[in-house]
Parts: structure tokens; sequence; C-alpha cells
């Protein structure tokens, strides 16, 4: 994604201005601006016509105006706002009559609801790229009258350009959003232009209201993080001599450090104070940074003190009529009760407050509800229905504004049940009260008790009460290889923060991203960073400092600049947004990276594996496609005594220490603390010493089967993470991808997906606490999902999948894809894996362009792979959008691939009453089953009966015959003369219309068949409809090796031959390549 931040506007200062002295008057008609690589930067006053001036005009007005220069425009009721716009000139329609809704508004003079009709402004573009522009304009507004134009283009105004809408007030401001019938402050994406062709367009802009003031304006394709910074891009002019800018001054500045008293409860400002001088945030006139920061820091304690909430289980259920359901809402027990009040005595500061009632949305019937103070309604509410059996969600609130509410005022609730069919009633749950203040007076009289409040409610969240660091020097260091594929990292030396900080809580409050723009104009990278103590926490165990860091992963040779943001306010990492951070904020730089200088198994010697619309992964840097076969076990591999705070909760699941295959480790491999991590190192040498390219793992199971492993400081607070522990996870992960290993993240499992226990979605369950925002996509999954990618995406082969067993919503599952999506810079492939006989209920609605999705995580018994292998293959690709299918669990559950023969005195058989299998009939059905349909590869799960399970392996020698048996496949299908993308499943060809395990075809037609005999018998392919003559051979899956001939040396197209029997045991599986010679 492309992300816009600039520098101001370079100042051109020629000599001989011959500007027309008319400020109503074209200075650059000859001018044409030039869109490049999806933007367009025009400055306003560069105009190259106007026209329909008879009522009202745009007047330019510059920072060598005098202040009476407009005196003959008829009425402005505002002064010059020249300082601080771009080029020192800005263009104001007038005369301005209407500034306020007191103001009489007459259509067709001081309002324009229909564009083109009065003050047409007109510029000469040229685009080089087609597609979707959308508009940013830069302006200014004092009155809620002055905030509004038009944009069209080519002599037309399309519905999309109308209604431009801003309600910034008293300062220059990006915005981008149209004004609706439904939403007058205006709505993000709705205002953009088509261009349909590339070549000159004329691009218009005309008045809706009169006093409008306008700086610039940029067109983008890019629809997120696109607002522009500062004064935005510098122009670029296609055609003509673009005017000399007038000279650039910033706003007028004040020496008056506050204009207004502080509120007592912040105390005394800061002793020593920088002597820097800049506005101050909350209106308190200007100051120093020292004072701006301190300022910034409480406005934003306050805002998030200043919600109150009563919560539904906070009120007495004796009496009231009510039971409590699920231990946090208030319902009605239909068959004792039609309708309920419940009380309680308000404890907070008197005051005006917006009360909210969050209701809990039913499918059975539309509850009703009533709210009271002291008797007397604040207002009624009907529930709309819910498709869910229950759920709580924003359309089941309602807000009553400016109410007075006193300290000891009753506060009551009522409801009543109601039913949709006369046969099923609902419950009239309701959940919480939300009180939030109305008027500064009691912003300010809650914020003076938060602390008492916060303190008295015991928050389960981490409160830090350490002693406070000095923040950092601003400095930017990289570290890493500059080179291309490598790992290259920013640490920026700012803010103090701590892990356990919950004012501002540094992974949810405070944005850190990085801008990495390539010189030649593109890609360009928005890539999330994250909070790192002390910079170097999985040694020191840190919880603290002033280390905020991003890793960055360069695709191309050459030079990178870089831009850091940094941002407060609530929730800003999550969703955008919050105040700059002037210290920090802003920094740029560059970086030169070099090739790479890796190869083999190393992937940054092959580049990114890219997700590329077809049923394989590529590598960027290569372009070889992707197959997989590796250990889908243990699920608890994170769970290592040599990793921080990592605890077993359960007694039957103990922590690992991975003892087996320090053997394994080398010198010269990383670790930390003095040498620990030397078993789980070495347990990745041993999978990549078999030729093994995958490994699987969840980062989070609380709750689970495991439940010992979690991202988290503590087990139960989802909002504050772990700065040591993800330090050492990152040691792991970046060994894995320097070892030629595929992260197979698989972010959460089936008993802490959602707030249902279980195997179904649609079960209504008694919530789980351990679920991230009980499935949705709220603050704790949007955290989690930025968390993994800020800290490990930049490594170079991963998939993120949605989850084990995954129960959610198909509309919780588009949510999570799409975010994980929208926040990931380089788009890594997004999987889901469920069980297997609820694949076609989670698939089926996911396919195509309905998701995000890239691929099927397929859970199925060790000998159906191959035809449910092929079937989603075959659909993904019939719905528009292939998807990359692996088999990653094979069952049954209880033991999945056996251990080799010997291992702990086991035979390696697995038995199932009167059948049964082993690892050669897993080679035959599971590896080769998913490989000849079009899969791509598989992961070996070790059920929960065998030796080293899914849950206790710490030892991956126990299916060392089975890596064999996967190595070799890997290599046959990684040679040069299979064309592995070019290829199908054609199982009818051999006669196999069933796609059953008796035999497999996988070709490219006319050139090459790969016949799969898992007993060697002669087989007969079709070769109707071809001709010439193809070569026959034979490859060994048990022992690799070179192709050999058997029987039959070669045959002929044009209909169905035999191709003879294998060289040697043909009792044994092989696989037949015939060849167009």
């Amino acid at each position: 994604m492309r992300a816009f931040r600039f520098g101001a506007l370079a100042v051109l200062l020629l000599a001989g201005r011959c500007w027309a002295a008319d400020a109503t008057a074209p200075i650059a008609e000859g001018v044409v601006f030039e869109e490049r690589y999806g933007v367009l930067a025009i400055e306003a006053e560069h105009f190259a016509s106007q026209s329909k001036t008879d009522t009202r005009a745009w007047h330019r007005t510059t920072t060598e105006d005098s202040a009476d220069a407009h005196a003959s425009a008829g009425r402005d009721v505002d002064p010059s706002h020249a300082a601080g716009a771009s080029g020192g000139a800005y263009l104001e329609i007038l005369p301005d009559t209407r500034a306020n809704h007191d103001e009489k508004l007459i259509p067709g003079e001081n309002f324009s609801p229909t564009p083109g009709e009065h003050a047409v402004l007109t510029y000469k573009t040229y685009f080089n790229t087609p597609g979707r522009y959308y508009v940013w304009a830069r302006a200014y507004s004092t009155g809620p009258e002055d905030n509004g134009i038009h944009f069209g283009l080519d002599g037309q105004w399309p519905a999309t350009g109308q209604r431009w809408q801003t309600v910034a007030k008293n300062k220059w401001h990006w915005e981008s959003k149209q004004r609706t019938e439904e939403e007058h402050t205006g709505v993000p994406f709705l205002l953009y232009l088509d261009i349909e062709q590339p070549g000159e367009h004329e691009l218009m802009v005309s008045m809706r209201e009169d006093g409008f003031e306008l700086d610039k304006i940029v067109l983008t394709t890019q629809r997120e993080e696109a607002r522009p910074d500062g004064v935005g891009p510098d122009p670029v002019v296609r055609a003509g001599k673009a005017p000399a800018a007038y000279p650039f001054r910033k706003p007028q500045q004040s020496a008056v450090a506050a204009q207004k008293a502080f509120p007592a409860h912040w105390g005394e400002p800061p002793a020593v104070q920088t002597r820097d001088l800049q506005p101050l945030p909350g209106g308190y006139g200007q100051g120093s940074g020292t004072l701006a920061e301190w300022i910034q820091e409480n406005l934003d304690n306050d805002r998030a003190a200043v919600t109150l909430t009563i919560e539904a289980n906070e009120f007495p259920t004796q009496g009231a009529g009510y039971y409590l359901d699920r231990g946090q809402w208030m319902a009605i027990n239909p068959e004792t009760n039609k309708e309920a009040t419940a009380e309680t005595a308000f404890a907070f500061p008197n005051g005006l407050y917006d009360v909210t009632l969050q209701a809990v949305g039913e499918s059975d019937g539309q509850s009703t509800y009533l709210v009271l103070v002291n008797d007397e309604p604040i207002g009624d509410f009907r529930c709309p229905l819910s498709q869910e059996t229950f759920e709580e969600a924003p359309k089941y609130a309602v807000t009553w504004k400016n109410v007075p509410v006193n300290s000891g005022d009753v506060v009551k609730v009522s409801s009543a049940i109601a039913s949709a069919d006369g046969k099923e009633y609902s419950r009239a749950r309701w959940a919480r009260l939300v009180f939030k203040p109305a008027n500064e007076a009691t912003v300010a009289a809650v914020a003076a008790i938060a602390p008492k409040k916060a303190e008295a409610a015991a928050p389960a969240k981490r409160v830090n009460k350490g002693p406070r660091g000095e923040r950092g020097d601003g400095s930017v260091s990289v570290s890493g290889e500059p080179k291309q594929w490598h790992k290259v990292t920013l640490t920026l030396d700012g803010p103090f923060a701590n892990e356990a900080d919950s004012a501002p809580n540094p992974h949810t409050d405070i944005r850190f991203d990085a801008v990495f723009t390539h010189e030649s104009g593109g890609p360009s990278y928005r890539v999330p960073g994250y909070f790192a103590a002390d910079g170097d926490a999985g040694n020191t165990s840190a919880q603290a400092g002033t280390k905020w860091r991003v890793h960055f992963a360069p695709d191309k040779v050459g030079k990178w600049n870089y831009q850091l943001e940094m941002a407060r306010g609530p929730g800003a990492a999550l969703d955008g947004g919050g105040k700059a951070m002037p210290r920090f904020d802003g920094k740029k730089g560059q970086i030169e990276i070099a090739a790479s200088d890796k190869s083999g198994r190393d992937f940054r010697g092959q580049g990114r594996l890219n997700y590329v619309g077809g049923p394989y992964l590529k590598f960027a840097g290569s372009g070889k496609p992707f197959v997989k076969a590796g250990a889908d076990a243990p699920e608890t591999l994170l769970a290592y005594t040599d990793f921080d705070d990592t605890t077993a909760h359960k007694g039957s699941v103990p922590l690992k220490t991975w003892k087996a295959h320090e053997q394994d480790y080398r010198t010269g491999d990383p670790s930390w603390k003095d040498g620990k991590g030397k078993g789980l190192i070495g347990a990745l040498n041993y999978l990549a010493s078999k030729g093994l390219n995958a490994f699987s793992f969840l980062p989070y199971n609380a709750g689970g089967d495991g439940d010992n492993v979690w991202p988290f400081a503590s087990r139960e607070d989802k909002l504050h993470y772990d700065c040591s522990k993800l330090d050492q996870w990152g040691v792991v992960f970046d060994h894995g991808t320097a070892q030629g290993l595929f992260l197979h993240f698989k972010l959460q499992e089936n008993e802490m997906d959602d707030d249902r226990r279980g195997h179904d979605a649609d079960s209504s369950g008694a919530g789980v606490a351990e679920s991230l925002d009980g499935g949705k996509l709220g603050p704790e999954r949007k955290l989690y999902c930025r968390q993994m990618i800020a800290r490990f995406g930049h490594n170079l082969a991963l998939n993120w999948n949605i989850g084990e067993e995954n129960t959610q919503s198909t509309q919780e599952i588009k949510d999570m894809a799409s975010y994980l999506d929208k926040t990931d810079p380089y788009k890594h492939p997004v999987v889901i894996h469920t069980f297997p006989n609820q694949q076609d209920k989670v698939y089926k609605p996911l396919l195509g362009d309905a998701s995000k999705l890239a691929g099927a995580s397929l859970q199925n018994s060790w000998n159906d792979v191959h035809h449910l292998t092929k079937k989603w293959v075959d659909a993904s690709r019939e719905a528009g959008k292939p998807w990359v299918v692996a088999n990653d669990e094979q069952g049954p559950a209880s033991d999945g691939v056996p251990s080799d023969p010997g291992y702990e005195g086991k035979d390696g058989v697995v038995r199932q009453g009167k059948s049964s299998y082993n690892l050669d009939d897993i080679r035959k059905h599971t590896l080769w089953g998913n490989l000849m349909a079009g899969g791509a590869g598989v992961e070996y799960y070790f059920g929960y009966k065998q030796p080293q399970n899914d849950l206790v392996c710490e030892d991956y020698r126990s299916r060392d015959k089975s890596w064999d048996y996967c190595r070799i496949a890997l290599e046959f299908f990684g040679r040069d003369d299979i064309p592995l993308t070019e290829m199908t499943c054609l199982d009818e060809l051999v006669g196999n219309p069933k796609h059953d395990n008796s035999r497999y075809c996988f070709a490219k037609p006319g050139e090459l068949y790969l016949v799969y005999l898992p007993k060697s018998e002669q087989a007969k392919l079709d070769l109707s409809g071809q001709s010439g003559e193809f070569s026959v051979r034979w490859f060994n899956p048990r022992t690799g090796g070179e192709l050999v001939q058997g029987a039959v040396d070669s045959v002929k197209g044009g209909g169905e031959v035999s191709l003879g029997q294998p060289p040697k045991q043909s009792s044994e599986d092989w696989l037949a390549v015939v060849r167009k010679k």
C-alpha cells in the first residue's frame, strides 16, 4: 500500500512576477498538472480558468496581501489565513454572507446544492494511470456554513464528486468525506472521481457554500491511510510553467504560555521545559514542547476516564424479576416473568451526561426497554431482532443526550419480553448503562475522581506503578543486514513506557509505523511497529524503556526512504488516527540496500513467498512455486521452559525442554540469555536437515488443549504484550526463515476462537473468557493481529491461519481476514482450518471474492486427502480465486501420523477395529494424495495417543522415516522439468473418475503425465487427442533418486496405452513419468 507523507512545499523564489492584479483571474492558464504513481497534486490558486462569477467568485489571498486587499469583493468575516497555506496562497469564495446558522440561507446565492452553477474553477491535468481517485482537499473552516464544495471532471459532475465536507475548524486540514442525508459530517471513501482513460482531463471545482477557503487538492488511488501530511505532496507539472510560490509563513505565534487555567486535578505543569514554542493542544495557547506533551497526556487521561459504566451485574437482582445470565447480562425467565425492573444509586459526580443503554439483540423477539432517573423516564427503546440467538452489537444500543444526573439519584432499567412467532420469547437481556459527560464541567468532575475510581474497581488489566524513566532523544538507529529480503530494523529512541502501562497503553494507544518507499517511487510499504522496552528485552527481560521498533524486509535493491509516524490517542494503534507526537513523528532517513548474499535453503536467497492468484505460492525473487512438507505438531511448540514467563496450566501438558534436540544446535546459531534456546533452535535445525520446509504452532492457546502459550504479559490480560517473551519468539522464527522453514501461524484454536464452546458455531454456550472479543473483531483481536504482523511479518515465508478447527461465524472470519490483509504490508496469505465435517459450511461462503482468504488448511482422515484436496482446488478455481490447499491435520484424531517402527517400542501401526494403517499408507494417500490432486503440501499431525504426540512432542526424530519420504517428494516436485503451475489433477485419464485412492494422475496434457500407483500394477493412460511419442520412466517415492526405465520404454499418443510394469518391487508404490519426446 502506498502511503503519502511529505515535507513542506519547496518555495521557488523566481524573479519578475507578472501576475494579474485581479485576485479572481487565472495565473496558470497554460499549466498542466501530471499524475504520477497514483497521486495528483494541485495548488488551488493555480487554476486555468474561472467561470460563473456573477454572484460569487474565488478570490486569491497571499502572504503578501495587505489587510484590506479584498475589500471590494464584499463581506469577508475571516482574517487572512495565508500563514500556513501551501505556496503562501489560497482561494476563498466571496462575498461570504452566511457565516452561521442564524444568517439567511439563499439558494443560488450563498448556497449552491447543485454543482457547476456558481464559482467554477477548472484545472488542466494529465493522468498516466486510470482508476478510482479519492479526492482530498486542504481547507480552512471557521464556522458551520463554510465547509463544503463540489468536484467534477471533464464537464460532468458525478454524484461521487459532490458535497465534499469537513468539520475541522480553525486550522488548515486535509479531508476526503462526502456529506450524505444520513451523515452530515461526512462519510469517508465516498468522495472520488473515476479516471477511465489515461491522458488529459479537466478537473473542476464549484461552490457549495460561500466563505469556503481552499489551499490544495490531492487525488490518490490509495483508499486507506491516504491523508496527506503538512502541506501535502509537491505538484508535478507536465506542461507550462508553474507560477512562483509566495513566501511561506508559519501561523502567527504567541508568547503566551496558556490562555486558560489548567484543571486542578492535573497538578503542576513540568518545572523544567524546553525553549521551543508551538501551539498547545486543548486550546491552551502557545508554549513549549514539554508543556504540550504534559497537556496532551492529561487530555488523553481525561478522555480515557470520562466514560462511566454501570454493568448489569452491578445491579441487585433480588426482587427485581431478573436473573444474571452468563454472569454479565440481566435477563428475564419467560416462564416466571414478562417484565422486570432493576435499580441502583448513581455513585458518580453531578453533571450532564449522554446515557447509553446497551441491550442484547435476540432472535426470539423485540424486547422493549425503559430507563428512568428518580422515576422520571429519560427514554425507551425497542430492540431490533438479531440473526444470532443473542449478541451484543452497537445496533442494539440507544443513547439519550444531555440527561442531568446527580450523585445519589436512583437509576432504573425496566424491560419486557416479546415474541416474534407467538411461541418462543426473548429474555429482554441488557448488558450495561454508559454515562458519557456531555459538557466540559462534567468531564472535569469525572476526570478528577477517575484515579480513585480505577483503584477501587481493581481492574483486571495490569497497572504499572513502577518508576518512570526519561523519554528518549528521538534518534533513529538502523540495524540488521541492509540487503534485499533481509531483516532491517529501525529503532526509535522515543517516549518512555512500560509494557504494563494503561494510560496510555503503549500497545493500543500509541501508533508507531514506518513508511518505506523505494527511490524509484515504488513500491511503498506502511509497516506497523511496536514497543520494544529497552531494545534488548529478550536478553534483559526488561518491561520498560524508550525503544520503539519496526522490522522491514526490502524487496528491491537500491535506496529506500523512510519516514516514521508516531501518534497518540485512545486505540490509535488499532484503527489509525491519534494526535502526532511532535518530538518523534516525521523522522526521516534513507537506507541503501544491496543484493542478498544468501543461497540454498535460506529463504533470503529466494524472496518473499506470495499468493499470486493460483494454487501455489511463489517466491518473488526466484519465481519458483512452493510445495511444503513439515510438522503440524506439536501445536504447543512455544510452550518452552526457556521463554520468559511461560507457564503450564494443565499438569498433563507440561512445558518442553526440547532436550532431545540440543544435539542439533550448532556453533554460531542464535540463542538468548547466554545460551538459552538451544533445544528449540536445534529442533528447527533437525527439520531443515531432513529436507523439510515447514512447521506449525499456536501463538495463543489459553483455555485450549494445551493452555500454556500466550503472547500477553499475563494470561488474562489481552491488551498488554510481553516484550521479552516475544523478542525470544522472534529469534526462533528468524532462524526458521534462515533455515528455509515456512512459519504456519495458527492464530487460535477451537476452544477459544469465539464465545461458543464446542464444535458448533451456532450453539449458545456460556461464554469463553479466553476468547478475543468473543469472536468479534474488537480491540483484543485487532491488537493481537497487529502485534503478530509487526513483530514477525517481516519473515518471508508464512501464512496467517485464522484458527484451528475454527467455528467463528462467516462474518467474523471475513472481518478478521480483512483486518489481517489490511494491516499486513506484505499481504501474506490468510487461510483457515476447520472440522472435517464442517468444510462445506465454513469454506463455501468464503470462496472467490467473498473473503480475503487465499487458501484452505484441511483436516480429514488420512485416506480422504486426495479427493478432498481436489474438491477444494476445483471449487476455488471455479469461484474465480484459486486457493492454496494444504493438508495440515490427518485423522483419526487419536493417532494421526504414527511414530516410526521401533520408536519407544511401538510397531508403527495404528489399528482401528479390523483395519489398520502405517507410515507407508500415510506416504501413499496423505503425502502423494495431496500433491497429485494439485495440493500445496502437507504438515503431519501426531495424534494424542502416540509417543511424542501433538501436545507433548519434543523429539521430531519420532517420525524420522516419514520425514525422509517427505523430502523425496519435495525434491521430485522441485525439479526444473516439472511445470507444476501448469498441471492439474486428471485422474479420469487413468480410469479413476471418482478420484479414489486406486491411482492418481497429475498432468499438463500433451506434454507431461505423472501417474502414481499406490500398489504397483500395469497402468493404462488415455492419450486420446494427443499425437507423437512419449517416453515412460519411473520414480521411486520410497528411495528417490534418478528416473529409471521399466518394461515399456515409450508409448504413442492417440488412444489408451499401457505403461507396463515398473522396474522392480512391483508390490510397492511407484510414479510413472510420461513425457513428450
